[in-house]
């Protein structure tokens, strides 16, 4: 038992021993190429541009959080719900209202029922159809402390939610819980799975309240937290491509637990973006097929429509294939970009 146990460990060593030396290699030899400055034509295989109308609520002043179903398009603007195809044309506001007292805090498209799942700030969950019209609204009975993160994944509702744990020896005294809930149509909890740390070779803070995004890869469903900094995220990025090559080492992780990554994980792209309301934003972009890591303190600068530096690259899908951005356009109406990245 000894000889097997100091053999495995003998095993485990020498495998983070190459792990340390494929990377260093890469280094030395200038595998990975180090890029201050990129341009959208370095990542983008099709890039669309959609002029979109003004709706009839009032202009579009902030946008975000776009999401398509074939030729539906939907984004969030000034706490509404606004609905166009994809030629830019203004369908109709599904829910909200610029001067409404309750606000729209997610969202997610169920592209099996043609259905929007909305959620505002006094934890109801509306459901709509793609013309408008509320087929339901209900409270959301879970007690959760805040709802950080929704999705809709193979037929199923995907959310983070903190819920607050007392601590036992300390009375009066609560700790943060993050949880991945597994959910039906009606909001019925079919799964619950703790939230972790990922496992990226060093110890990271994740500070809570901040999930923004669920995403998928081959192994499930991952929370994205965007990193304060770009310091660690090519290290971070090399040794998960590392651990995909050592399933003796890395087996896949115990059922009944997520994980959070500072990254967004693509076929071919691993990207993270900050962009926040102090003025700080960064773009890191590695590309797994060309060993190049770009490190953009302006982000990627479009030399496909000249609109200057896109900052806030925002995903359109779970599995981070297409990527989308907006730039004010001829008499200020916002023009939308899908991106698509080479495969």
């Amino acid at each position: 038992m000894r000889k097997s146990c100091f053999l495995l460990l003998t095993l485990l060593a020498l495998t983070y021993i190459y792990q340390g030396y494929r990377v260093a290699d890469d280094y030395i030899h200038d595998k990975i190429k180090i890029k201050t400055r990129g341009k959208l034509s370095d990542i983008a295989g099709h890039v669309q541009s959609i002029p979109l109308e003004t709706p009839d609520s009032g202009a579009i002043q902030q946008a975000g959080h776009v999401r398509k179903d074939g030729n539906h398009l939907f984004l969030l603007s000034d706490n509404r719900l606004l609905h166009f195809n994809t030629h830019g044309k203004f369908i109709n506001r599904i829910a909200g209202d610029i001067n409404g007292e309750t606000h729209i805090t997610q969202y997610a498209l169920n592209t099996e029922a043609n259905q929007v799942i909305v959620i505002d700030d006094r934890r109801n969950i509306s459901k709509y159809d793609y013309d408008g019209n509320r087929i339901s609204k209900d409270p959301i009975k879970h007690p959760w402390h805040k709802l950080t993160a929704f999705a809709f994944h193979n037929g199923c509702l995907w959310a983070t939610a903190e819920t607050l744990a007392e601590i036992q020896d300390l009375p009066d005294s609560y700790r943060i819980r993050h949880n991945l809930y597994q959910l039906d149509p009606d909001m019925n909890i079919l799964s619950e799975q703790t939230l972790h740390i990922a496992d990226i070779g060093r110890e990271w803070i994740f500070t809570g309240t901040c999930v923004s995004e669920l995403l998928a890869d081959e192994e499930g469903i991952y929370a994205y937290v965007p990193p304060s900094g770009t310091e660690h995220l090519l290290q971070d990025t090399l040794y998960m491509a590392e651990q995909k090559k050592l399933p003796l080492l890395y087996p896949k992780r115990h059922p009944g637990t997520a994980c959070i990554y500072p990254v967004r994980k693509g076929a071919r792209y691993t990207m993270s973006t900050c962009n926040n309301h102090t003025g700080r934003h960064f773009t890191f972009c590695y590309d797994h097929l060309n060993f190049t890591a770009y490190i953009l303190p302006k982000g990627f600068k479009d030399d496909l429509f000249g609109t200057g530096y896109i900052t806030d690259l925002q995903p359109m899908d779970m599995y981070n294939q297409s990527y989308c951005f907006i730039k004010s356009g001829n008499k200020d109406r916002p023009v939308l970009f899908i991106v698509d990245v080479n495969a």
